[in-house]
């Protein structure tokens, strides 16, 4: 989490979710990985998005913050869908 604004925005949490996705299929040959984030999280759906994370299904209604319900979204890319950026 990226949690001063000053860091925000400048493409730190897209770097580190290739690098993790990049070990993962490269060094543990993973076929497969997966990550659950929650509804409200916006920002993070979209980076998971953009980095070519898939939406496969939704826990609905997981959890109540003041008041307000949310989903939780189940999403996972495979090996065959990530280029490698870092380890060749």
């Amino acid at each position: 989490m990226l949690g001063n604004e000053k860091y925000q925005g400048k493409g730190y949490g897209t770097e580190a979710v290739n690098l993790i996705l990049d070990y993962g299929f490269s060094l543990l040959n993973l076929r497969s990985i997966s990550l659950s984030v929650f509804e409200y999280n916006e920002i993070g759906y979209n980076l998971y998005k953009k980095v070519g994370f898939r939406e496969v299904g939704r826990l609905r209604k997981k959890i109540e913050i003041m008041g307000e319900i949310y989903d939780e979204i189940i999403m996972d890319i495979l090996k065959e869908e990530f280029q490698s950026v870092y380890i060749k």
